[in-house]
């Protein structure tokens, strides 16, 4: 079913009338949309987990490099010939060690089956998370942004998330009162985060 944000993008608006500060954004921003993703879910997990911890424009620079390791530019799990050759390509982008050792443990667990995008689209959230948080390198935060960015969940606010957390601070602070994000925005939190990053840019 197609997800119609212009909708979504009213409904949000019309849930701000006590919240002045956040309609204003939000009427700045206009509609977003959470995009389709072109990469398959291992090279999204990889992405995900490349950006933990380090600036966009590091995390871009190391994914950048990874990609034109294949052509046309677009990796997949089908695209990397072995666990030997994903260990060599992380080592020459010059990956973290950590990093390059949950990546090339991912990698595994997919091809064995462990981990099956089929199984993992139809869980209910909470057994989502505990699934893909038994394996090292995935937290919260990486749930959240797979959840949003790659199964296009529409009800996800990341409170892990270092900006969102900055930008809650602010809008409380502007609007003057402790605001409950979930009794008020659900079900569409994730288009509420989208509009949260894209405001972040402007004011903090």
């Amino acid at each position: 079913m197609k997800i119609n944000f212009k909708d979504i993008h009213f409904s949000i608006i019309k849930n701000c009338q006590n919240f002045p500060y956040i309609k204003e954004n939000i009427q700045k921003n206009g509609i977003l949309k959470i995009e389709e993703q072109n990469i398959d879910f291992f090279a999204f997990l990889m992405k995900t987990m490349i950006s933990q911890q380090i600036s966009d424009k590091v995390s871009q620079s190391i994914w950048n490099k990874f990609c034109y390791k294949f052509k046309p530019n677009s990796p997949s799990i089908n695209n990397i010939k072995s666990l030997k050759s994903l260990t060599h390509i992380l080592e020459d982008i010059k990956i973290s060690q950590k990093k390059k050792d949950y990546i090339c443990n991912l990698y595994k667990q997919i091809k064995i089956n462990n981990l099956n995008i089929e199984i993992l689209s139809v869980l209910e959230e909470k057994n989502f998370r505990s699934t893909l948080t038994n394996h090292k390198g995935i937290g919260p935060w990486t749930c959240d942004m797979i959840l949003i960015f790659f199964f296009n969940k529409l009800n996800i606010l990341p409170k892990h998330d270092l900006i969102i957390k900055k930008i809650i601070y602010h809008i409380e602070k502007v609007e003057k009162k402790e605001i409950d994000f979930e009794k008020n925005f659900s079900p569409f939190l994730s288009i509420l985060s989208l509009h949260f990053w894209k405001m972040s840019k402007r004011v903090l």
